[in-house]
């Protein structure tokens, strides 16, 4: 298995590793050094074994720095654009495996994001399965947009009817990926090739393609994938409790949880990668303050800054909040919060791992998306399930506080709220009534049916 180095990409990975492995398979978990480190205090007890690869040099980068949870946006976007470096001492690992024990691994399983083992399986003749750390309805819609040509399909059009196979959904221009958007969109390094190049692979030189969703979810989406690559899918997620919690550290947060009332809890978290800005955190602030809402607001700092972005919350929140807020600077147990019976909503960037862990939870959400899939996630969130509101979109918006102030009191004490708290919960039945471990079971059954001549 090998994930694209982000934390983001990380969880999904190693929650399908341990399906994978209970089918008595022995998973090589491949990735950098630094990361390896990290990750493996998460698959004690499981026959996983981590493959650490040394990253090569990429200029204007710290060797240190192999995983986006250390890099800014730009530096991140330079590991991406460069990790196909690593295609060599992976090749060399391949080699000496084979060596070693005389067979060939079954599959090469690797993230979307790393297009390059397409050729690395090809010249050792394993069948790489692709898998979307998204879910399938924005897997489906970045594949078609990043491998149809940009002009005829946008060109300047404020909606984007999307009529391919089985799929015929409209998006709004700005449900679109930033670098999809305009012909302005700047970035400092050649991004939107590269992800021209990782949709293409998936869509063109897959022997199978796995999804980080549930069939209770998105299933109706999985018919265009399996069009489109003429390829079987399978959907992957397991139904999430506190045993798949990632960060694992004492919290006061549930103590505190504890003592407030069923369903009358916000929880606030932008995710691992978005820090907002003074405006943001002040226009949040001061919604959140005027609904009188209880809430717990998880706060992360800028990486690479000295900036502690507590420091930009309203003069006097803190006190005016104390007796229904909680504000935390940095990490809290998110699964344990989400699954508590005193939270009520998720205010959120619509990351797809914290909406697929609060779907899971059958907790509704009210959403800002900030980048790439986030407004397609959203998108599904609202229009699909039916379980969320959003306040705004975009990193650059700063909504006023009313409208913070509306989206959270509607989610949690009015109407709309309690319709989509049924929704939710229904939601969440129909995850646990659906087995991951049946489509993991079929699709090793699948895998070990191919013929290495198949892959020449």
């Amino acid at each position: 298995m090998f994930p694209f180095m982000a934390q983001g990409h990380f969880i999904p990975f190693l929650r399908l590793a341990k399906p994978l492995a209970s089918q008595g398979l022995t998973v090589s978990f491949i990735t950098t050094t630094m990361s390896a480190s990290k990750l493996q205090s998460h698959a004690v007890g499981s026959d996983i074994r981590f493959v650490r690869l040394s990253l090569p040099y990429i200029r204007g980068q710290l060797p240190a720095l192999e995983s986006t949870d250390c890099l800014s946006p730009t530096e991140g976007q330079q590991l991406f654009i460069s990790s196909h470096k690593l295609s060599v001492p992976f090749e060399r690992w391949l080699e000496k495996i084979i060596a070693e024990t005389a067979q060939k691994p079954a599959c090469i399983i690797s993230d979307v994001f790393v297009p390059w083992t397409t050729d690395s399986a090809s010249k050792f003749r394993i069948p790489r399965v692709v898998f979307h750390t998204t879910g399938v309805m924005a897997a489906s819609l970045l594949q078609y947009l990043f491998t149809n040509p940009v002009p005829e399909i946008i060109g300047g059009r404020p909606i984007i009817e999307i009529r391919d196979h089985s799929i015929n959904v409209n998006l709004r221009r700005s449900e679109l990926p930033q670098m999809l958007r305009s012909e302005l969109s700047f970035s400092p390094l050649p991004v939107l090739p590269v992800v021209q190049q990782v949709y293409a692979s998936a869509k063109e030189s897959c022997a199978a393609t796995l999804v980080n969703s549930f069939d209770g979810v998105e299933a109706e989406y999985v018919r265009y994938l399996e069009e489109s690559t003429c390829k079987p899918v399978w959907l992957v997620a397991p139904p999430l409790d506190n045993a798949h919690e990632w960060v694992q550290i004492e919290s006061d947060c549930i103590a505190w949880l504890d003592s407030k009332k069923k369903k009358s809890v916000l929880y606030v978290s932008f995710g691992s990668q978005i820090f907002l800005s003074e405006d943001l955190i002040k226009a949040v602030a001061a919604g959140i303050e005027a609904s009188k809402q209880a809430f717990i607001w998880t706060i992360k700092d800028p990486i690479g800054s000295n900036v502690n972005s507590c420091d930009f919350l309203p003069e006097g929140f803190v006190e005016a909040t104390r007796d229904r807020g909680l504000v935390i600077h940095g990490w809290v147990p998110q699964l344990q919060i989400l699954s508590h019976s005193s939270t009520a909503c998720f205010m959120s960037h619509c990351g797809w791992n914290s909406t697929v862990e609060s779907i899971s939870a059958g907790v509704p959400m009210v959403v800002w998306p900030m980048v790439f899939d986030q407004f397609i996630n959203a998108k599904l969130v609202i229009e699909q399930l039916g379980i969320g509101l959003q306040i705004c979109e975009g990193c650059d918006v700063i909504p006023s506080s009313d409208i913070v102030e509306n989206m959270v009191k509607a989610a949690m004490v009015e109407g709309t709220g309690k319709e989509m708290d049924r929704r939710a919960l229904k939601r969440k039945k129909s995850i646990e009534e659906t087995s991951c471990k049946v489509n993991v079971e079929s699709f090793v059954g699948y895998i070990l049916s191919l013929r290495p001549d198949q892959f020449n």
